[in-house]
């Protein structure tokens, strides 16, 4: 979540559902309104949709078809906003707005007996001139909408083939949808250029069609650049260019191989058919993937043929409105608590027992110890308000939230008194208000804000309380109760007894700001010592749509980066995470499912070289666009990073044995968690890899609360335990108490990593105990891991995997093992690139990499930001790499301006994580 920047407003509402009779155990908090609407500057009121129709909008199905603006070719210049409020009654949320005379949108549509434009209003003059079939028909003014929207429409046509060509004249046209009146009944016709059905890579170039071109070309010349189609019918063909320099491309259906392509031939020819699929799965969007593997020959896409023009994004649009209507009529259910059946976890995380000795960890550990003690002498514990007074004072219980969460996290593992007190106090304090309040309510404004909100700045930061506010403040609750305070659970019992019967809000609670990030919270508490089914049946019903858990099942990355509920962001990782927490209660699969493709999705599509999570608000970010950039924001966020080593650690207790989980775990704290707290433990927003870090703050921002109560909880990412041993995770110098049955058991792991490559481990045991200690061999590992047991070699280590030593084990024993880093270079496919360059990552281990020194201003990798270029393949640039005078310092031999650090111990000076390259092998 992100709101130092302004730039983008989000639209929001006062929404209500029309008259609901509250059950006769719910009774309003003591401060309700008494029915009379509040009051504040910009309120709108709607009528929440609870019809039980779809909204004409979509069309009447199976006589209209209806393509959202994304779907058209455009060229010359346009604005695409891609993140619209759900209020602002745009159809899927997007609009394309023209910025110049002469731009040009176009579609074609099969079986077509006439076509429909619709748009807003044009607030100032402007014109469009509209082709029919290349034929001009006539100028439109933009300022002159019919009923419905319409702003042109062609009247009766002959069924047949027919496009539509809208060239803008004056002013900024806007194009929300277009629909097509006639039944399809033949193959459909996709442009190259259709945004909405496929994407590209960027290294591939887009020639729109025009006046004079009937289809676009995407053409690519390079190795790993990539296009995916998403399509639902049984048969699907693609259309192209072949010639004398036609290069490769290898075509995946649903991630499983299908066969290469050559597109070589004799002479250039085009709308050549490349390929053709015919029996794919009916009744699902199917991935097509083509990934070109040839080099410095030519791939050309011109357009591709399906048998179902449904369209993956409008459809998600259709079911959510669909569910959020049933939600608004309180029809959604929930499944019968007797029929759930929990999952056992495989390990349990190492929640007390732990004590950290001298290196990496321990020094965030105590950074962080004395970020939250500064804190604790500050007024509201922050440096001082933000401009805009969001952290503080709109968003206060979260303020509360990041003290408890950081300080509760921190006392399991090292007992500081002065924490203890404040702890005891904020509880105090939310204590008195819950009691004044009534029935259980415990936030620290009414409970009609639940309802509210305004589209003015930052007062629209309302529309956050009920979700993001409620999930901080619940999770510090927990962190609180974790940390033996009772009262936080006391006090979270009868709030969420409040909560799930809060018919008249439950409904909203998806809609307006990021709504389904609230949704961690009830499973959260489900798993606490007062957790009640309604928790998690509250989710099942308000929260869990099921196209998404479908769609993220089925491992489409439209789920994540188009999510229609208000804007795609990092924050929907804290929704899976409540998804798990929902199988885990119940065993219902499809939660799992959905974890998993979620999972998949987030790993190859939305996540960088060094684990950063490249999906992030205000933000258009396409899958494996990965922008590099620092303006207007970056988006490679702290709270992602958190988030998806929350999802990893999740998994990890289910299937303990998969190292993939434990790596991502240990990559992103390197990477991400470390890297994002400055020296005097306060937080930087962003970890922006190019030019500068970001600047840190203590302001209550939503990173601060993720990275103060990670930082808390470090030492439970190391060990997992279970009934019959432990796992090691990570690799850090602590030891851990715990009980194989009734016998206590202490392990003591020295090492210096990451600046060594060795590890012990003693064993402490008052009589011989029979135990399995299962040993993480790390996917990075660069050599001989040489585990021996009191020096004795033993086992095979194989990277990726844990080894189990099963044995009975005396006091004494000691476990050592090595695990040798080494360079690795990952060539970087996202859109900041730098000309005739190729961008490389760095990792040493599990460390990226950041190349320090001074930045080159001829080479760019956006306006007004420099980068790196060297005149070096990476692998002459790996071969030069020498050790530094300090531990994790690198030079390069005839580089003397530049070496390489840990990018998580920097904390100034300019480097890139990502330098421009010959291209290498």
């Amino acid at each position: 979540m992100f709101k130092i920047c302004r730039t983008l407003i989000f639209g929001a509402v006062l929404s209500f559902i029309g008259p609901v009779t509250a059950p006769a155990q719910q009774t309003p908090d003591s401060v309700g309104t008494g029915g009379k609407a509040p009051e504040y500057a910009g309120v709108k009121e709607v009528q929440t949709n609870t019809a039980s129709i779809v909204s004409p909008s979509y069309g009447r199905e199976g006589k209209e078809r209806v393509v959202n603006d994304t779907e058209l070719t455009y060229s010359g210049l346009w604005d695409f906003d891609r993140l619209l409020a759900r209020s602002s009654g745009y159809f899927c949320n997007t609009r394309s707005v023209s910025k110049q005379a002469g731009a040009i949108a176009t579609y074609s549509f099969t079986d077509c007996e006439g076509i429909t434009w619709y748009a807003h209003a044009a607030t100032v003059a402007a014109a469009a001139a509209i082709y029919i079939d290349n034929e001009f028909i006539k100028e439109v003014d933009c300022t002159k909408v019919g009923p419905g929207g319409i702003l042109f429409d062609t009247g009766e046509m002959t069924r047949g083939l027919h496009r539509i060509t809208i060239v803008a004249r004056s002013g900024s046209v806007e194009i929300d949808r277009l629909l097509s009146r006639g039944k399809v009944t033949g193959p459909v016709t996709i442009d190259g250029a259709n945004r909405s059905f496929v994407q590209y890579t960027a290294g591939f170039k887009i020639y729109p069609a025009s006046l004079d071109t009937a289809s676009s070309l995407a053409v690519a010349y390079d190795d790993k650049e990539e296009w995916e189609f998403y399509s639902k019918g049984t048969t699907f063909r693609c259309y192209g260019e072949t010639g004398p320099d036609g290069g490769m491309m290898r075509i995946f259906i649903n991630d499983k191989k299908f066969r290469d392509i050559n597109l070589f031939s004799g002479k250039t020819a085009s709308g050549q058919l490349l390929f053709e699929l015919n029996g794919l799965p009916a009744g699902k969007f199917n991935r097509i993937k083509g990934v070109v593997i040839s080099r410095d020959k030519k791939v050309a896409i011109e357009k591709f043929v399906i048998a179902d023009p449904t369209c993956l994004m409008v459809e998600m649009n259709r079911q959510t409105d669909i569910e959020i209507a049933m939600m608004g009529r309180h029809e959604t259910t929930a499944s019968d608590p007797a029929g759930w059946k929990p999952v056992a976890m495989g390990a349990r995380p190492a929640l007390t027992g732990v004590t950290l000795g001298t290196g990496v960890f321990q020094q965030v550990f105590d950074r962080n110890v004395s970020y939250l003690s500064e804190c604790l002498k500050k007024p509201h514990w922050v440096n001082g308000k933000d401009g805009d007074r969001i952290w503080i004072d709109i968003l206060s219980a979260s303020n509360e939230g990041r003290m408890l969460g950081g300080m509760g996290n921190t006392l399991r593992y090292k007992e500081i008194p002065e924490f203890r007190k404040a702890i005891d106090d904020i509880l105090e304090e939310i204590d008195r208000r819950q009691y004044a309040n009534g029935r259980g309510y415990m936030m620290p404004y009414e409970s009609v804000n639940y309802k509210i909100s305004t589209d003015t700045w930052p007062l629209i930061m309302r529309d956050e309380q009920k979700n993001y506010d409620r999930a901080m403040l619940t999770k510090g609750m927990l962190a609180a109760g974790g940390a033996g305070f009772e009262k936080a659970y006391k006090i979270l019992r009868p709030f969420y007894d409040w909560y799930n019967n809060a018919r008249e809000y439950l409904p909203l609670m998806l809609l307006g700001s990021m709504g389904i990030q609230g949704s961690i919270a009830g499973p959260m508490v489900y798993h606490s010592p007062v957790g009640k089914p309604a928790d998690i049946q509250t989710n099942m019903k308000y929260y869990d749509m099921d196209w998404w858990l479908e769609a993220l099942a089925d491992g489409h990355p439209e789920a994540a980066w188009r999510f229609t509920l208000n804007r795609p962001h990092n924050y929907l990782l804290t929704s899976v995470c409540a998804l798990f927490d929902i199988y885990k209660a119940t065993g219902e699969q499809k939660y799992l499912d959905a974890c998993l493709g979620a999972w998949k999705i987030y790993s190859e599509y939305f996540q960088i070289p060094g684990g950063g999570i490249s999906l992030c608000e205000h933000n258009e970010c396409r899958p494996k666009s990965h922008r590099l950039t620092n303006g207007p924001v970056n988006v490679y966020e702290t709270c992602g990073s958190v988030f998806w080593i929350d999802l990893n650690h999740r998994l990890l207790q289910l299937w303990p044995g998969q190292e993939k989980y434990a790596a991502e775990i240990e990559r992103s704290l390197f990477n991400g968690v470390f890297a994002a707290q400055a020296e005097n433990g306060d937080t930087r927003y962003f970890n922006q890899v190019n030019g500068g870090k970001f600047p840190s703050f203590a302001m209550n921002t939503c990173c601060e609360i993720q990275e103060t109560a990670i930082n808390g909880m470090l030492p439970q990412y190391i060990y997992s335990e279970s009934d019959d041993g432990l796992y090691i995770n990570l690799f850090a110098e602590s030891s851990f108490k715990f009980n194989i049955g009734k016998q206590e058991v202490k392990v003591a792991m020295n090492t210096r990593f990451p600046y060594g490559k060795d590890v012990s481990m003693t064993i402490s045991v008052s009589s011989p105990v029979k135990m399995k200690v299962r040993v993480r061999v790390p996917s990075w590992l660069n050599g001989d891991f040489n585990l021996l047991v009191n020096g004795k070699k033993t086992g095979k280590a194989v990277p990726g995997t844990y080894i189990t030593l099963d044995r009975n084990w005396q006091d004494g024993d000691v476990i050592t093992w090595e695990v040798p880093m080494g360079w690795k270079a990952e060539q970087y496919v996202g859109e900041t690139r730098i000309k005739d360059a190729t961008r490389y990552a760095f990792s040493y281990g599990p460390m990226l990499m950041a190349l320090k020194g001074p930045m080159m201003q001829d080479a760019l990798q956006a306006e007004n930001e420099p980068s790196v270029r060297l005149k070096m393949t990476p692998e002459t640039l790996i071969s030069k790499i020498r050790q530094g005078g300090q531990p994790g310092d690198f030079m390069i031999e005839g580089l003397e301006s530049y070496n390489f650090t840990p990018y998580f111990s920097m904390h100034g000076g300019s480097f890139t994580c990502f330098p421009g390259l010959d291209r290498g092998r």
